[in-house]
């Protein structure tokens, strides 16, 4: 889908602690062997929850800097994988709650670690039919956190990281054009995120931590050693295919992407596959990435923020987002830088919300 009169006003992103991945081997966390093999030097870590209170802390600095009117907003949007601080529970309400507020629509996105990008082109579709002034606000968040989940075993090649971030999306002027968006489903291998695992009636029924890679491991044992190559061309060509498409409806070439935005997969980042793009490692986030983990359906926001906050993005820079999510949905999209904000670099995690009264607790 090709964009026109839809812009990125502001991003942030509220992260916790960098963890050293050379001191989780030391302590007996991480495997030695997946420390050598995944590239990552540090992985974030947020010591206290929720974990919804981390899209809150990139969703109110975010939207001090887009200064736009919350009555100007119509739409919340919010995404996430993990455990948000209670069940049954509406997450994007209490995010819309705590900054916007007012009558907008709160909606929620599962997506898998594409659930960034899905919120962008939903929002984008949302706002191209409303009159202008109007504005959305995207929130991601998720603390990989036990007994749920174990960062460092969870899945094999793969650091999970904790963080919040927030993109405020608008009809009027701001830091980036949104010039197209991509998203693209295929379900062929979505019995990877099942393997042998039996259903259950309650989260944790099976038993905590999520073991992911114990799926996958089966799933292939059950098809044979021969499907994997097949399931690896098949991701990467969707990949790709998200990429090219958006790279096309926006009217551009791929030597005309200044910077690419991929998720902090580590040894699961297929850069071979990535050639073809003419894809220069120097010119994505991994260098900040790997100090990061995989922010669940944070990345993106998160890598493009970074860019912003260290003036390594221009006016006239385009940049490419790219995402993938489990089952599988794959995303992309091209923006347009506009402005080089003044943007210090994004807040740590906030102080923990107490219940009584809704109010957050003061650090």
């Amino acid at each position: 889908m090709r964009w026109n009169g839809i812009h990125v006003n502001a991003l942030a992103a509220c992260l916790g602690r960098e963890l050293s991945t050379a001191q989780a081997v030391a302590d007996g966390r991480y495997d030695r062997k997946e420390y050598e093999a995944s590239g990552f030097l540090g992985v974030r870590v947020c010591d206290r929850g929720p974990a919804v209170d981390l899209a809150v802390g990139a969703g109110e600095l975010a939207l001090a800097r887009a200064g736009i009117p919350a009555a100007e907003f119509g739409l919340v949007v919010h995404s996430s994988i993990a455990h948000q601080g209670l069940d049954d529970f509406a997450s994007a309400a209490y995010v819309q709650s705590r900054t916007v507020r007012g009558r907008a629509t709160a909606l929620e996105i599962r997506q898998a670690s594409n659930g960034g990008l899905a919120a962008l082109e939903l929002a984008a579709a949302y706002l191209a039919v409303r009159p202008a002034p109007a504005a959305a606000l995207l929130t991601t968040s998720d603390r990989f956190v036990p007994p749920g989940f174990d960062r460092f075993r969870t899945a094999s090649g793969l650091l999970l990281g904790d963080g919040g971030t927030a993109l405020v999306l608008s009809r009027t002027g701001g830091v980036a054009r949104l010039l197209s968006s991509v998203l693209v489903g295929d379900t062929t291998y979505q019995g990877m995120q099942i393997g042998d695992e039996p259903w259950s009636e309650v989260p944790g029924a099976n038993g905590w931590p999520v073991d992911t890679q114990a799926r996958v491991d089966a799933y292939l044992a059950t098809l044979g050693p021969e499907v994997f190559p097949e399931v690896v061309e098949s991701i990467s060509g969707a990949e790709n295919d998200t990429m090219k498409r958006a790279i096309d409806e926006a009217g551009l070439l791929a030597r005309d992407i200044a910077w690419w935005v991929f998720p902090n997969m580590g040894a699961l980042t297929d850069w071979y596959a990535l050639e073809e793009l003419g894809v220069d490692e120097s010119r994505t986030t991994w260098d900040w990435g790997r100090h990061a983990g995989h922010l669940g359906a944070g990345d993106q926001f998160a890598g493009l923020a970074h860019l912003l906050e260290t003036g390594r993005v221009g006016p006239g820079d385009r940049v490419l987002l790219n995402g993938a999510g489990t089952g599988f949905a794959f995303g992309s999209a091209v923006v347009e830088v506009t402005a080089a904000p003044d943007w210090p670099a994004s807040a740590d995690e906030p102080a923990p919300s107490v219940h009584i009264g809704h109010e957050r607790s003061d650090p």
